[in-house]
């Protein structure tokens, strides 16, 4: 955990995940088998919502770049975990936010979201049975985005944005409205997995929650995913750094030199590493692996690598087959996505009348 997410949870008070609860769900999951679920906002509100299988899953995507990064992985996993348990799933494509924040046309985040976003999501495990919507052509939002800018003042947006805009404070209150909008058809709670820096807007949404009059709705739950770092090792994935990212999918041969330029773990030079090993924890193959690899394997080379029986080279050559593999799997799946969304087989809908046939 770095310095800016330590201070979210010292500051704000985030509490660590209970996973005794979470098994209820499934305790043979890599997210519980290997604790990649850090922090919750809202633990109260959480063990309710597992007690009675009372909560739907939701995380969103941003149409504004042809390319989806590795980082995105953490939170699929989660949601496809959610799924297991949840009444439904809802994917929105922030296409009013793309429009605002990125300049992107209406037309164009479609286009993009149709054939990347959507068949990517669904290429790495979502259910056939998630909900997707655009922003834009879900009227029910309006209501609730309306409340929004009624009920949170300008200071409540200054400290979750820093500097704001009229572009920002407007693609805010859609967020909350993603949030919440399932709830004008009853009670039920919202599970939102994400990276511990969206914690603000959890924040931002719970107190929008506290303070509304004009609607009764159970409060949201922040899922916090442990962070799949840059290949730098800096900070977290990001779409802003292309260098530092890894694409799905990315070129073998792509995809080879930027494992090996990847931060490493191990010592610096043979002699120490063969006397003190790696240090997993900042080792960037290590993380990436935590989420992908299953098989036991994994836990062979961890070791090894941890104890330095073998060097940073020899985990990197093997993070780069369990990728080279994943790659080629994604590719195929990838493909079969993209025409079951040409053919209008996945589930989309554009108000909240249309959802209520989801929701028992």
């Amino acid at each position: 955990m770095n310095n800016s997410e330590e201070n979210i949870v010292e500051k704000f008070g985030l509490e660590k995940i209970n996973y005794d609860l979470l098994s209820r769900i499934d305790s043979s999951d890599i997210l519980i088998k290997r604790k990649l679920l850090t922090y919750v906002r809202g633990s109260k509100e959480l063990e309710e919502a597992i007690n009675t299988k009372n909560f739907y899953v939701l995380t969103g995507v941003m149409p504004s770049f042809e390319k989806i990064h590795f980082g995105t992985f953490g939170v699929i996993k989660a949601v496809k975990f959610f799924q297991k348990s949840a009444k439904f799933s809802i994917v929105l494509v922030a296409d009013v936010e793309a429009y605002l924040t990125r300049n992107i046309p209406y037309e164009k985040a479609k286009e993009i979201a149709y054939n990347i976003h959507i068949p990517t999501y669904l290429s790495l495990g979502l259910s056939e049975k998630t909900i997707f919507y655009f922003q834009s052509e879900n009227k029910s939002l309006i209501k609730i985005a309306t409340d929004v800018a009624k009920n949170i003042t300008l200071n409540n947006f200054r400290e979750v944005y820093g500097d704001i805009s009229p572009e920002r404070i407007y693609s805010s209150t859609f967020q909350i409205a993603d949030i919440l909008f399932p709830q004008l058809i009853r009670k039920i709670y919202p599970i939102i997995p994400v990276g511990i820096d969206q914690d603000p807007h959890l924040r931002l949404c719970r107190d929008y929650v506290r303070k509304t009059n004009s609607f009764d709705f159970l409060l949201p739950i922040g899922i916090y995913i442990k962070t799949i770092p840059s290949l730098s090792g800096e900070e977290k994935m990001s779409k802003s750094k292309p260098e530092d990212a890894i694409f799905l999918p990315e070129e073998e041969n792509v995809l080879r030199k930027k494992i090996f330029s990847a931060f490493s773990g191990g010592g610096i030079t043979i002699e120490e590493h063969r006397k003190k090993g790696a240090n997993l924890d900042i080792d960037v193959c290590y993380r990436i692996l935590e989420f992908v690899d299953e098989s036991d394997k994994f836990y062979e080379m961890s070791e090894k690598y941890r104890k330095g029986e073998i060097l940073s080279g020899e985990f990197k050559e093997y993070t780069f087959y369990v990728l080279q593999n994943f790659m080629r799997e994604f590719r195929e799946k990838l493909e079969y996505y993209r025409d079951f969304v040409k053919k209008g087989n996945i589930i989309e809908i554009h108000s909240i009348e249309e959802l209520k046939e989801f929701i028992e």
